[in-house]
């Protein structure tokens, strides 16, 4: 039991659904309202902690959870849960990488200066210092809440920040054996520290594993995949580099969801539903693209596949895509919602679409 979450053990039925590529009555659907009639919190705010300690402080992380929880009624199935942000692609740290924390995200210095995968190190002091700051905030937190898994997902966006993106650019131009030699170089760390990382958080996890920010949780290990720099490549160099590093990673888990980033990546869509240990696609409106809705056959399509569908729909948009979509292994993570009445009314239309 979830001590900010009162009907844990209904929404757990839907998400062991969604895993069966199925649904309980709806789709999933993660929704928060304000929390009515909560005490004023004496717990510091965000803007009193350093951008460093809201990414790395055990204490500050906790706090500023807790203060969000005490606030808010997490509904449907919407869980409580803490992504331990290390930065997006953050295993390159393991291999020297100097992280910059700005107040919205992290940023990273390459040091890989010539494409020569000898300067590629893994530096095991690196990611002790993450399990001793993941396994301090679970003894912390109990079962108040989920400490997600990390965020540290892409190898080729990793290798990215390692090179620098431009000098990547021209490696798998002129230098491609580099870039495949350092992928498996980056995949072996990443497989053994992710491995490591599941079982610090398995029990706060009730035996599985939750991804926050996607509104996810998993009854095994579930691992997040993305390649946002593939929005810069063809689909030539997408399934020279980019696919062998998916068919790599997804298969070294029990469950894997991609992260779609933009419309951009649509020209590599059947090479990632090509992938059998992709379970599911996450799938990312970037600021000045269409609206979700607008891809809809690219979701079809998707289902069609076999794949599960991770969407944050607008408000607008939600019934149209109840109607024309399965609900089975369906997430919607909807925003705005004002009060309980509200999100019984979502449930009820939910519930009158579900196919």
């Amino acid at each position: 039991m979830l001590t900010y979450k009162d009907d844990w053990e209904e929404a757990r039925k839907h998400f062991e659904a969604f895993w069966e590529k199925d649904y309980l009555s709806r789709c999933c659907l993660s929704v928060t309202v304000p929390r009515k009639n909560h005490k004023k919190s004496i717990i510091p705010e965000a803007h009193e902690y350093t951008s460093e300690q809201r990414h790395t402080d055990p204490d500050a992380l906790y706090n500023l959870m807790i203060r969000y929880c005490e606030e808010t009624d997490f509904l449907c199935e919407c869980i409580p849960g803490q992504l331990m942000d290390f930065g997006t692609a953050g295993e390159c740290v393991y291999f020297g990488s100097i992280p910059n924390y700005t107040r919205d995200t992290i940023w990273f210095e390459p040091v890989v200066d010539e494409p020569d995968v000898s300067l590629l190190r893994f530096k095991r002091d690196k990611f002790d210092e993450q399990k001793k700051i993941v396994s301090k905030l679970v003894s912390l937190v109990g079962h108040d809440y989920f400490v997600s898994m990390n965020d540290n997902c892409g190898i080729i966006d990793g290798l990215a920040h390692l090179r620098g993106t431009e000098k990547l650019l021209v490696d798998m131009l002129y230098e491609p054996e580099f870039v495949l030699e350092a992928e498996k170089i980056i995949i072996d760390a990443w497989k053994k520290t992710q491995a490591e990382y599941f079982e610090l958080i398995k029990e706060n996890n009730l035996g599985g594993s939750s991804h926050s920010w996607m509104q996810l949780w998993c009854p095994e290990r579930h691992l997040q995949l993305q390649c946002d720099y593939s929005c810069m490549i063809s689909p030539e160099m997408f399934e020279k580099f980019v696919l062998p590093e998916l068919e790599d990673t997804s298969s070294a888990f029990e469950h894997c969801t991609y992260h779609l980033d933009g419309i951009e990546q649509i020209r590599h869509l059947d090479m990632i539903l090509s992938v059998k240990g992709i379970d599911n696609i996450q799938w990312t409106r970037v600021a000045g693209q269409p609206k979700t809705s607008a891809n809809i056959e690219s979701l079809k399509k998707i289902q069609k596949a076999g794949k599960g569908l991770v969407l944050f729909p607008d408000r607008d948009e939600i019934e149209f895509l109840m109607q024309n979509l399965s609900h089975k292994a369906l997430q919607l993570i909807v925003g705005g919602m004002k009060d309980k009445e509200e999100v019984d009314s979502l449930v009820r239309l939910a519930e009158s679409l579900a196919h």
